[in-house]
């Protein structure tokens, strides 16, 4: 595990400050000579100062002291990524566009794993099978706020862009379409675990940071399942809607 640079640190304890409420929006953050006093370099503030602005936490002006900008919440439709309308199903950027914020992602390594025990029910695969996982850290100006790993069948993936590093044009549905399968149902589970070792360190957030954990499972229409997407997103920037059509 890679050591914490000290900016790094002090940016994480003001990121603390602002998601306990001790630094709310629209205050100023402490000034140069109160964190110098707290023994930070005025390097180290600096550098802080510039990741803080970076993921649009703070605000900048000259001559004046930087001060914390309101979170603005994410909202998201799961049916808007799973049916199309007018012919195109949401995706993070066009969703995070919509509510005025930038999103993009960082794709990790893609290639084969053991599937967690989880992922393995869900596929209906012996646990510790081998499948291909798409690991993302996905941003909304510039903030990790949520973690989308997606897990697909070695026989389904493989020879397909799915497994290969890089953006997939159409993601997994246009893979679907390529190979001659239908979607069928989508299932999606939520719980709300306390953040692992592991989901800290991919967000940068500490061990008392709320999340949700999305399991999104896609079928096709004989039933497989052909995908699981395992999603952590911070419940302070997130709100889910689901409309439930009436029978």
């Amino acid at each position: 595990m890679a050591r914490e640079l000290k900016s790094e640190a002090l940016a994480r304890s003001l990121r603390e400050q602002m998601d306990s409420g001790e630094l709310p929006p629209g205050a100023p953050l402490p000034t140069t000579a109160q964190l110098r006093d707290a023994g930070h370099s005025t390097s180290t503030i600096q550098t802080a100062v510039a990741i803080l602005r970076r993921e649009g936490r703070i605000e900048t002006r000259q001559g004046a002291r930087p001060r914390v900008l309101p979170q603005r919440a994410i909202i998201t439709h799961s049916a808007s990524y799973v049916t199309p309308v007018d012919g195109k199903r949401a995706t993070w950027k066009s969703t995070l566009a919509d509510l005025g914020m930038e999103g993009t992602q960082e794709l990790g390594r893609v290639g084969e794993v053991e599937a967690p025990a989880d992922v393995a029910a869900a596929l209906e695969i012996e646990c510790g099978e081998s499948v291909i996982v798409r690991p993302r850290v996905m941003r909304a100006d510039g903030e990790a706020v949520q973690l989308a790993d997606s897990y697909y069948p070695l026989d389904l993936a493989s020879g397909t862009p799915l497994a290969r590093q890089g953006l997939v044009k159409g993601g997994l549905y246009g893979v679907l379409a390529a190979v001659g399968l239908t979607p069928g149902d989508t299932e999606e589970e939520l719980t709300w675990p306390s953040p692992t070792q592991e989901e800290q360190e991919r967000m940068r957030i500490g061990p008392d940071v709320c999340i949700v954990r999305q399991v999104r499972t896609t079928r096709v229409t004989d039933g497989r399942a052909v995908g699981v997407d395992v999603m952590v997103l911070r419940a302070d920037r997130h709100r889910l809607r689901y409309h439930l059509p009436a029978q």
